[in-house]
């Protein structure tokens, strides 16, 4: 799983589970496809699936249709797939149907050699949810040597979630790209709002890549999701971002 990773790949977590991970990594991997990369895309394990035990759940579904995947690779995009709502170790335990690291590195690679130019993987709930007995979504990411993207939310109670989720991805010897605030409201009354954004900066010492709008219906599609990521400046903030990083190295 150590192998190199391809320039400028990463790794999507949160602070929460539902805080918007999954939509600002299909709108990106839309955006990049539309600029004419190669990109893959993976949800190593996606539960709360209650569709079709032969089809990509929705999460899965989402990122393939967002970066393009072609029919044959999609299986790869989604390895472990439960039906309950819950963190993949408990619902793993409870369908006695471990999630196997070997098939996650053989799919990520497969992907990874399919999509040379960039690979998006995102992760189940926030950054120590539980994969495996042993790995939680930290170690995942530092086992495909990805730097992080957090989405964090804009809301009151933010504040902590994100400094110790940075925090923690810090300590596990991981690289914060920056964050991404999803469900932003444009001209807030909420003083909490307003500031939070400077404030997440000033205590994580990580940018804020983009302030992705709150949309009434909610996002289920790629062309909604790369719109209001779009909107937000997020690739080009993140296109920036690697140039600084990868100057630095």
């Amino acid at each position: 799983m150590n192998s190199s990773t391809p320039d400028q790949s990463f790794f999507v977590t949160g602070t929460d589970t539902g805080v918007g991970k999954t939509v600002v990594a299909a709108g990106l991997a839309r955006l990049f496809a539309e600029r004419g990369e190669q990109v893959g895309v993976m949800k190593p394990a996606e539960t709360g699936w209650g569709g079709p035990p032969d089809a990509l759940p929705s999460d899965a579904a989402l990122l393939a249709e967002a970066a393009r995947t072609a029919p044959e690779m999609q299986k790869h995009v989604a390895p472990f797939v439960y039906r309950e709502p819950l963190a993949p170790l408990v619902a793993a335990r409870r369908t006695e149907r471990p999630v196997e690291l070997d098939a996650l590195a053989g799919a990520y690679d497969t992907l990874r050699q399919s999509h040379a130019g960039r690979m998006i993987v995102e992760g189940a709930g926030g950054l120590s949810v539980p994969l495996t007995d042993a790995v939680d979504m930290a170690n995942l990411a530092a086992r495909f040597d990805l730097p992080l993207l957090i989405v964090t939310r804009p809301a009151l109670g933010t504040l902590n979630h994100t400094f110790l989720t940075v925090r923690y991805a810090r300590e596990r010897g991981l690289r914060v790209l920056g964050l991404v605030i999803c469900g932003w409201r444009e001209g807030t009354d909420r003083v909490a709002e307003r500031t939070n954004p400077a404030m997440m900066e000033e205590m994580c010492d990580a940018p804020v890549l983009g302030r992705v709008s709150q949309r009434p219906r909610g996002i289920d599609d790629a062309a909604e999701a790369s719109e209001a990521v779009r909107a937000a400046g997020v690739a080009e903030a993140l296109d920036k971002r690697f140039s600084e990083t990868e100057a630095t190295v």
